[in-house]
């Protein structure tokens, strides 16, 4: 296994091989979309600027788009132990030093600089988290840290502009961080050529650091929903969650992540230009989506799929007879993977920051899963010896992996579905309201997109 960092930049088999497994379970994790790869420069040298939102799994994201092998940095101190050292320099991370870590530490960057215009004239693609550190928000959090535009300038300058670094901003969003089964979606944008910039640089290296990471963080907010709104910001998701199937179903669009992510983006414009130049209409919209807010979290319902269509009510007892049938391969696949799934949720339980607990829980299931899964087949072979069953039994592990979360999110499917029948039946008053507060939020949206876009009238239902 190399662990060498003066290797750091070569390509590795194993590394590759392994990349391949963890791309197929980080994709089993995230169902991942992705867009404007044209947007990565062909035989160029490549930094990555993405957003920071889930610690490592934004890594992991970038990795996984395609068979490549690009370098990353991270913070220092995640070095501090020889054995974890040597399995993120396998993984090919490296350290950054700061003030933090001690003004002993900082002369360690020169050698990591050196190591990075090797990985940038070998064309691996570096990758740096602008931010610096993860938030749990959908916005870029400013100002962006110098570190890029320092090793941007400094190793343009030291190829003698040779290199030609590009910078692709990359923008990450993810429906929920740390469910199973939540689809990702990555977004490349256009890129961004610092050699223009080199002689700024020269002349004024603070003025040249301002101008490229500007550049970036713009670039960045073109890829992103990004929510500035401090104190609404809660209310924006909502509105996001609730209007954008609607957007998409009206303009004939497909519902899919890499559309809602644009349609949500175009939305959050929308309030944005509401709030500037009509601040009473804005807080209108606030209190109507406050209120439903309310009465959605009072009730326990989900908003996202809130209210539910009559006939997918109806079909309540379809899903529980599917939901019941289904029931001993759910069991048979807790039975089978019992021991992984107990640790790993342990493991999670133990995570205090909540954007880590998803990097833990399949940095955690990359290897327990294994580890039981052949400790388990060599079991059941020794005891059966049969050659087919144990075949069988093999291919039903992982097999029993995906069905157990496919079975737990039918089961909260129908749990919704539950509730609000429930609450139709029990607490239909706020039911109704909450439906009124719905289709005045969508009313009031509507009509900010057919002031701003010009869109020549409300849907049928809502313009009355």
């Amino acid at each position: 296994m190399p662990t060498k960092r003066e290797n750091i930049e070569k390509w590795s088999n194993t590394y590759q091989i392994l990349k391949y497994y963890v791309d197929f379970c980080f994709r089993f994790y995230f169902p991942t979309t992705i867009s404007g790869l044209e947007n990565i420069p062909k035989g160029k040298t490549v930094i990555f600027a993405p957003n920071h939102q889930n610690a490592l799994i934004d890594a992991l994201a970038i990795l996984s788009v395609k068979t490549w092998q690009p370098v990353f940095l991270a913070r220092a101190d995640i070095f501090q132990k020889p054995l974890i050292s040597k399995i993120l320099t396998f993984l090919k991370i490296m350290p950054v030093y700061r003030i933090r870590d001690g003004y002993g530490s900082l002369h360690k960057n020169d050698e990591v600089f050196n190591k990075t215009v090797d990985v940038l004239k070998n064309q691996n693609g570096l990758c740096l988290m602008p931010e610096g550190n993860h938030g749990d928000k959908k916005r870029l959090r400013l100002p962006l840290k110098k570190g890029l535009a320092r090793i941007a300038f400094q190793a343009e300058e030291a190829c003698k502009g040779t290199l030609d670094i590009h910078v692709v901003p990359v923008g990450l969003d993810y429906t929920h961080y740390s469910r199973v089964g939540s689809p990702l979606h990555i977004r490349f944008g256009p890129p961004i050529r610092v050699k223009p910039m080199l002689s700024t640089y020269k002349k004024n290296p603070a003025k040249a650091y301002k101008e490229l990471l500007d550049l970036v963080a713009q670039g960045i907010k073109n890829e992103i929903i990004n929510i500035e709104d401090e104190q609404f910001y809660d209310n924006y998701t909502i509105i996001l969650d609730l209007f954008a199937p609607i957007f998409l179903d009206k303009k004939g669009v497909t519902n899919n992540q890499p559309n809602r992510v644009e349609a949500q983006r175009m939305i959050v414009d929308i309030i944005d230009h509401q709030k500037k130049k009509r601040s009473d209409d804005f807080l209108v919209l606030m209190a109507c989506t406050l209120e439903f807010r309310r009465l959605i979290t009072e009730m326990r319902l989900n908003h996202v799929i809130f209210p539910i269509p009559f006939n997918k009510r109806m079909g309540l007892i379809s899903r529980i007879i599917l939901l019941t049938a289904s029931f001993p391969i759910f069991i048979y696949s807790l039975i089978n993977n019992i021991f992984p799934l107990s640790f790993i949720r342990l493991i999670g339980k133990t995570i205090k920051d909540p954007q880590f607990v998803s990097s833990v829980k399949l940095a955690a299931g990359l290897v327990l899963f294994p580890i039981f899964h052949v400790i388990q087949i060599v079991t059941f072979a020794l005891i059966v010896k049969h050659t087919y069953l144990t075949l069988a039994y093999t291919v039903s592990l992982p097999l029993g992996v995906y069905l157990f979360f496919k079975w737990l999110k039918l089961y909260r499917h129908i749990l919704d579905i539950i509730r609000e029948v429930y609450c139709r039946l029990y607490k239909n008053a706020s039911v109704k309201r909450a439906e009124e507060l719905k289709q005045q939020i969508e009313k009031r949206v509507w009509t900010e997109i057919k002031r701003k876009e010009g869109v020549n009238s409300l849907p049928s239902y809502l313009d009355e």
